[in-house]
């Protein structure tokens, strides 16, 4: 009974804590902008739900906007991340004291933007990577902006290659680019490797585009891309 008791009282000392914070200094912090310090925490939500104290259920409502959570809630999250080193800045999330930055954009624009991005950061030469694609996905959801982003990349003499998870021979969508096909069980996550970068686009309605800028991650996605390549066919 006495640990119990004493679990209690942390844990509404923690809660008056957290209710007190001010977050006008920040601005308010988006579902967005939680997805993304969790992603880049490498946290699971059940990770997130642990350290939090919520429960996951919670914490997987929270993320798919079922329902608006209260203040005291949020506060409760913010405070976890920023306690394992995460600040929430206007433009998204970053690791605090590192090269590590990341944007994040959100609906059926954020593809738009991220190919918009990706023509626009090369200047000569240079290669981009992508993997965890199915064509009729990006054929149906941007074609135009697909076609103009590998225009400019071809203009500016950069090397595409894509790792598909099939490859329909009577339309390719690829113009000049080198493909394999992966295997089924490789995840079906769209993955941009470039210039630094790396982008991840999540499926989910809406769509929600992350760019991470880190040297030491960009490298090892690369590795991982290489390895993929060797075993594609």
């Amino acid at each position: 009974m006495r640990n119990l008791i004493k679990k209690i009282i942390e844990r509404v000392h923690y809660k008056n804590v957290s209710m007190t914070r001010n977050l006008s200094t920040r601005g308010e912090v988006s579902v967005g902008q939680l997805k993304a310090a969790r992603s880049l925490l490498n946290w699971s939500q059940a990770d997130l739900a642990a350290k939090s104290g919520y429960s996951l259920p919670a914490i997987n409502n929270i993320e798919r906007g079922v329902y608006k959570a209260h203040s005291a809630t949020i506060n409760d999250i913010i405070q976890t991340f920023e306690q394992n080193g995460i600040q929430f800045i206007s433009s998204g999330v970053r690791l605090e004291n590192s090269e590590f930055r990341i944007k994040f954009y959100e609906g059926e624009d954020s593809l738009h933007y991220l190919l918009t991005k990706i023509g626009a950061a090369f200047e000569e030469g240079g290669e981009l990577l992508i993997s965890g694609v199915d064509e009729n996905f990006l054929k149906a959801k941007a074609p135009d902006d697909l076609k103009k982003c590998l225009s400019r990349l071809k203009e500016a003499d950069v090397q595409v290659r894509v790792l598909c998870h099939r490859i329909d021979k009577g339309d390719v969508i690829y113009p000049n680019v080198r493909q394999k096909i992966v295997p089924d069980q490789t995840p079906l996550i769209p993955c941009f490797i470039y210039q630094g970068r790396v982008a991840l686009v999540f499926l989910e309605n809406p769509i929600y585009v992350c760019i991470l800028y880190n040297p030491s991650l960009h490298k090892t996605s690369v590795d991982s891309f290489e390895h993929l390549w060797k075993t594609a066919r």
